[in-house]
This record gives C-alpha cells, structure tokens and sequence, in this order.
C-alpha cells in the first residue's frame, strides 16, 4: 500500500509543522530543509537538526522526503550556477542523511537555449560530482516538469536516457518523482482511466514504473499541454478522479509515497485552514483505494 502524505512549510515552528501533518492523517512527509529560493543554506545547528530528526521520528513520519530548492539547474549554460547547484544539492543530501530522508526531489532545470542534448549532458555530469564521493543517503529523484521554456525534463524517453547514462554507477541512488499536475501540463492525459493507463504503460516502459517513489499528487486548472505548472487542490481543479484513481491504484506504484502539494487554504485571519487540508488527505486515501468515499480519518 502507498503511504500519504503532504508538504509541509516548517517555518518558524517545524516541530509543531510535525505535529501538525500527524494530525491531518500524513504517513510521509515532504518538507524544504533550506529556503527553496535562496542559494545559501542555512548556518549549521546541529542541535536544531538533531531536535528535527527527533520530531520525525517521534511523529512515525516516514518516509521523509526532501524538495531541493527550485534554484538549482544541473543543466544550466551558466557555469557558476552550475557551480552553485551541485554545492546546493551535495549539502541538501547531506542534510537528508542528517535527518534520516529516504529521497531528495529535484527539477531537472533547462538548458538555456543550448538544446536537450547539451543540457542532458551536463545534468548527467552534475549528479556524477554531486553522488561521486558522497556516502550512501536518501535517493535523488528527477521530477517531470510541464515542458516549458527550455526545460529538459518534461518527456520519459528523455528521463530514461539520462538515467541511463548515469545507472551503472548510482542506479541504485536514482529514481523519478512523478508529479500529476505536470504530466497534464506536458500534455499527458491522465483525466480517464483509459488515458492514465496509457499513461502509465509508457512511463512503465521507459523509465520503468518500479523506479517511481514519490507521487506529488496535484489537481491543476490549466489546460491539457500548456506547459503551465499552476497546481490545485484536489477535485478544484479539471483532471478530476477517474484518472488519478487508476493512477494511484496500479500496483506498480504500490510502495510509493503519495505527497500533496496542493494549495493550502487560508483562513479569513490568514492562517492555513488545517481542517481543511484534513479533508484533502483524506481525499488522496480515497483516490488510492485505502478508505471508502465519506469515512473518516478521525
């Protein structure tokens, strides 16, 4: 059976952000372990990173997974942000091994206009300084991406091909996050269950489904092959159900980590409307076959 979860935004009071996902009904968790927008990480604590990997564990919370921040671009044409991006990943797996994370997710970035094939080779390039001499830790994940722009991640022939080039020396340490809001923006119709499945065969057959353990589970409200990544929470958006049951429920993607990283809704003070989000857990639980439609979680 998947294990459900959602991101969290730690903020300032990540052992109550804990406590909070517990409550909700998350198994798994997602969380940043750095800014997602700035290239510095934060100054080293270990006491605050102990006091983290204690929270994890005393909510049962696993697995635990990692978003590295969206700045960093493996396959950039710029060589100090390549720079940049491999000092960023290397010390947010080293914070995963910290804290006991089972994957850290990432996008694969663009390529600047120096084409796929370029940009490809440089990603491959990059993870291969990034893993060469870091010890065993979480899984690095490659998301699918909506295609837009320059980005090179949007197409599992081109996923495969970078796997490929990268699995006899860290298969092992290499998978795919796969993100149901991006897929619709890169034009892949999950909406019926006939499309889904046809969906799923191709990912099965190119980067091969066992390789998938993370899902971000997203409705989205912008059309088909858009290239917009514009997430929604579920059954506010146009994928609607039938689909992403067939998705969720194919045993492929039996041991994978189900993650919302649907919108938070905000109270009329600003504040995140927990109780809400409570009912989209509860929601994926349903999509994925491990509750019946109106039971709840409490």
């Amino acid at each position: 059976m998947p294990t459900i979860g959602r991101h969290m935004p730690l903020e300032s009071h990540p052992l109550q952000a804990l406590k909070t996902a517990k409550a909700i009904g998350c198994d798994a968790i997602q969380i940043f372990v750095s800014s997602p927008r700035t290239w510095a990480p934060p100054a080293d604590n270990p006491k605050e990173v102990a006091r983290l990997a204690e929270g994890l564990r005393a909510e049962g919370l696993a697995p635990i997974v990692i978003h590295a921040p969206y700045l960093v671009n493996l396959a950039s044409g710029a060589e100090e942000i390549r720079q940049k991006s491999r000092r960023l990943l290397r010390w947010t797996l080293e914070r995963g091994i910290a804290i006991g994370a089972s994957e850290v997710v990432i996008h694969i970035g663009s390529h600047g206009g120096a084409g796929h094939e370029v940009g490809a080779a440089r990603l491959v390039e990059g993870v291969r300084e990034v893993l060469a001499d870091l010890p065993p830790g979480p899984r690095l994940l490659l998301e699918n991406d909506v295609g837009a722009g320059n980005t090179i991640g949007s197409r599992f022939d081109a996923l495969a091909e970078v796997l490929a080039e990268l699995d006899e020396a860290y298969g092992k340490r290499l998978g795919i996050c796969l993100d149901t809001a991006h897929l619709w923006g890169a034009g892949y119709d999950i909406g019926s269950a006939a499309t889904a499945q046809t969906t799923l065969d191709l990912i099965d057959q190119t980067v091969g489904l066992r390789r998938v353990t993370v899902v971000h589970l997203n409705d989205t409200a912008t059309t088909l092959g858009k290239h917009l990544d514009r997430h929604a929470r579920l059954g506010e958006g146009i994928i609607g159900t039938e689909g992403l049951q067939v998705l969720l429920r194919d045993e492929r993607l039996a041991q994978t980590a189900i993650i919302l990283e649907t919108p938070i809704k905000k109270r009329e003070d600003d504040t995140h409307d927990w109780d809400h989000d409570r009912t989209q857990v509860q929601r994926a639980r349903e999509l994925a076959g491990m509750i019946q439609p109106g039971v709840s979680l409490t």
